[in-house]
């Protein structure tokens, strides 16, 4: 079936693959080129937001940062302990 799009043709060890059925029953997804695409545009997502944070970071000090880290840990903590 002819198409637009870009076509990706790929080989996995068996224990990637094996990984590969686990996600797509955890998630409900029939398809392995759905789940890898799934997978690759979740990496990339990550990816950039993490470049997006790294830079971010490079606005405050060091002391900032382990004020930001402490609030946002005693945040976290807060909501856990709420669903408890």
């Amino acid at each position: 079936m002819p198409t637009t799009k870009k076509r990706i043709n790929l080989s996995i060890p068996d224990d990637q693959y094996k990984r590969l059925q686990a996600y797509k029953e955890k998630h409900g997804i029939t398809s392995d080129a759905t789940a890898c695409l799934q997978l690759i545009i979740r990496q990339l997502n990550g990816l950039e937001q993490t470049e997006a944070l790294f830079s971010a970071m490079k606005q405050f000090s060091v002391d900032q940062i382990m004020e930001i880290s402490r609030t946002g840990l005693v945040d976290l903590k807060a909501v856990i302990d709420k669903e408890e």
